[in-house]
Formats: C-alpha cells, structure tokens, sequence
C-alpha cells in the first residue's frame, strides 16, 4: 500500500514538474516551424514601416507636431483637397473618441493637415473654429517626400502616431469611431511615454 502511494505520489510530482518543460518545447518547435496565431488585437491596419511624423514636413501654430518628439499621441487628418461629407464625420468621430477617452483626453491630440491641394474655403475655416475649437491645424508638404511616401499617404482615412512620431496605424474614414476608441484605450493603458 505504501508503495502504490509512493509510485503516485512521485508521479504527480513528475508531471508537475515536467509540463513547463513540455509546453516550452512544444512552443519552441511550433515558433521555429512557422507557426503563429492569426488573431489581432488593434482594429486599425498596423502600418509596416511606420511613417515618421518628420517625414511629413508638417508645420503648425500650435501643439506638440512642432517638435521631434511630440510627448502624446497624435490623431492626424490629412486633407488633399475639400472637406467632404467623410471628413466632416471622421473629424466629428475623432472628436467624440477623445472626448470619451475622459480623463486621458489631454493624452491626445488632434491635427488637420492641408496639402498644397487642399481647399478650404471660409465657411469651412469658420465652421472648424466653431465646432473644433480643440483641433489643431496646420500644413503638410508633399514635395520632399518620395512617391513611394506618397502612395503611402491616406488622404480619406487618418492615421494615429505615437509619442515619439511613428505612425503606428492608420484608420479608414468608413469605420465607426468605437474602433478607434478601443485601439486608444488598450494603448494608453499599456504606454509609458504619452
């Protein structure tokens, strides 16, 4: 009877001690064949390689766009011609997002860009005063980027850039503000800088 108890017990204690090591080699052998999950957990297209914010020759009055390493998550429009139906309600949607961010909305801020193509007319330079007081506005050159950066660039989506200037993801105007919400959240809980 000892024994049967003995033989149990030192087999309970083998396994326990054996499945870490089990589970590392199995991991390590699934990793090395190619094997990774297909799941994601960001509702925007991760952009590979990012844009670099200084890549952009962007220029503004205020904010942090000014400077090398902005300090705080930045959402940037960049409008390549008139402010359409779709940029009025991704500039609503993005408003309401950082709003709802409640006490971290400081954390983020907001930018229209204006190309040499853009077309603003008064009304809608009154209208964002008016409605937008919170965001910022400013200019963004073209001409020094290559046409690869160019090709790269979303004119009707926007795209969020991170403390120190990467664009990290970009958003399609047609998805719904809480996308960008939940993106926001999970990344300013998890960030150290911003």
């Amino acid at each position: 009877m000892k024994t049967t108890k003995q033989t149990s017990g030192r087999l309970k204690a083998a396994l326990i001690f054996l499945t870490p090591i089990i589970v590392l080699i199995a991991s390590t052998v699934l990793f090395y064949s190619g094997f990774s999950p297909d799941g994601k957990t960001n509702n925007g297209m991760l952009l590979e390689p990012p844009i670099e914010l200084n890549e952009l020759n962007a220029s503004a009055s205020s904010g942090p766009i000014n400077k090398n390493f902005p300090g705080r998550w930045i959402i940037v429009h960049i409008l390549n011609g008139a402010c359409e139906e779709n940029c009025w309600k991704t500039l609503y949607s993005t408003r309401q997002v950082n709003i709802r961010l409640g006490k971290n909305s400081a954390r983020v801020v907001r930018y229209l860009l204006l190309t040499q193509n853009a077309k603003l007319t008064d009304r809608d330079a009154e209208r964002l005063s008016s409605e937008y007081p919170m965001l910022n506005l400013g200019k963004v050159s073209l001409e020094d980027l290559s046409q690869e950066a160019k090709d790269g660039l979303p004119y009707n989506s926007y795209i969020l850039f991170d403390p120190l200037g990467n664009g990290v993801l970009m958003y399609d105007v047609r998805l719904p503000g809480g996308e960008l919400l939940e993106d926001l959240k999970k990344l300013l809980q998890n960030s150290k800088v911003g």
